[in-house]
């Protein structure tokens, strides 16, 4: 590969006159004349001295920061939201009496308060046995243990995207889910899943925070033995 020295010696220079304005930050004081003979290129305005290019500079940095801090807002807003319906859920949660109740007093808050369309309840049908009226909500063990090793990995909660299969195993068949939180319940999430499901691929991605939905899912596991009869 050939080396272009010229391009290579322009850019030597250049690094010295950084490091030699750096070095030296009183340059412009002793050289005042040269502000106002330098001007920058300017995409828009054609060629701009240093002061107005620094001003520029400074009006764009204080426009990013503003956008930042009215970020930083929405979603302090939008957690707390967040949190307050999580909070208000837990008395609803408690006068359940079996798990279609609990069921659905998830689904109509989280579809109502967070726009979250899907809501889904399964118990491990091997350690978990529902009432005669819950039994839609039990799931065989040899599905319960796909889930377990894909996609959750043998982890407690999952966000992300969601398989056309798994769809319609958790959600049920021509559901419009694309995007998953799926929590496992249980001390070791043994005792079965809760999910939330998303049309948008992007609603629930890898790293977002879990631990309101963790603080739900024990909640949940609690309400579970009043609900359904253990196996053990």
């Amino acid at each position: 590969m050939s080396i272009d020295m010229g391009a290579l010696e322009a850019m030597l220079q250049e690094n010295q006159v950084v490091e030699f304005l750096k070095q030296h930050p009183d340059f412009f004081l002793r050289h005042k004349a040269l502000l106002d003979e330098l001007t920058v290129p300017h995409e828009q305005r054609g060629a701009v001295s240093l002061f107005d290019l620094k001003l520029e500079r400074q009006r764009d940095r204080l426009q990013h920061l503003e956008q930042e801090r009215q970020e930083l807002l929405t979603n302090a807003s939008r957690n707390e939201f967040i949190f307050r319906v999580y909070t208000d859920i837990y008395p609803a949660l408690f006068a359940c009496t079996s798990l279609r109740q609990l069921w659905k007093c998830l689904h109509s808050t989280f579809r109502e308060r967070l726009r979250i369309p899907a809501c889904a309840l399964w118990v491990n049908q091997a350690r978990v046995k529902a009432k005669r009226f819950d039994k839609p909500y039990e799931m065989e063990y040899p599905l319960f243990q796909r889930l377990c090793l894909y996609p959750m990995a043998d982890q407690l909660v999952y966000f992300g995207r969601v398989n056309d299969c798994d769809r319609e195993l958790i959600f049920g068949q021509g559901s419009l889910v694309h995007s998953m939180a799926l929590l496992r319940l249980g001390e070791y999430g043994e005792w079965g899943f809760l999910a939330f499901g998303h049309a948008n691929p992007q609603h629930y991605q890898p790293g977002m925070d879990s631990l309101l939905l963790e603080q739900l899912g024990r909640f949940v596991t609690l309400l579970l033995p009043t609900l359904a009869r253990s196996c053990e």
